[in-house]
C-alpha cells in the first residue's frame, strides 16, 4: 500500500499490483528542502549496479525522472550520471571544445 504524490498532495493508496513509488529526491527551487519524488513508476532503472543480484539499479521512476538511452532501456538521473562520466563523447560539442 503506497504512497503517491498527486496534484492534489499525497495520496495513500490501497490496493495490489500497485507500481512503486518513484524513488529519485530532488531539492524545491524556492524553499532548497530536499524530498522523494513520490509519483507512480513506469519504468525500472537498467544502469549498472553489481550490489544487487539482477546485475542493474532497479530504482523505480516516473515519467518524468527515466531517461531514455535504448530501446526498452532507461536510467534515473544518477546512473544516467556515471554513465555519461564513463561515455567518451558525452555531448555532441565535445569534439570541438
Amino acid at each position: 500500500m503506497p504512497f503517491y504524490r498527486l496534484k492534489t498532495g499525497i495520496v495513500h493508496v490501497k490496493g495490489t499490483r500497485l507500481p512503486a513509488p518513484c524513488s529519485v529526491r530532488f531539492c524545491w527551487p524556492t524553499t532548497g528542502k530536499e524530498q522523494d519524488c513520490m509519483a507512480p513508476s513506469a519504468y525500472l532503472c537498467d544502469g549498472a549496479n553489481e550490489a544487487n543480484r539482477s546485475g542493474t539499479c532497479d530504482a523505480p521512476l516516473c515519467e518524468l525522472h527515466a531517461r531514455q538511452i535504448g530501446p526498452n532501456r532507461h536510467l534515473c538521473p544518477t546512473c544516467l550520471q556515471s554513465h555519461g562520466d564513463s561515455d567518451p563523447q558525452s555531448g555532441l560539442f565535445t569534439s570541438i571544445v
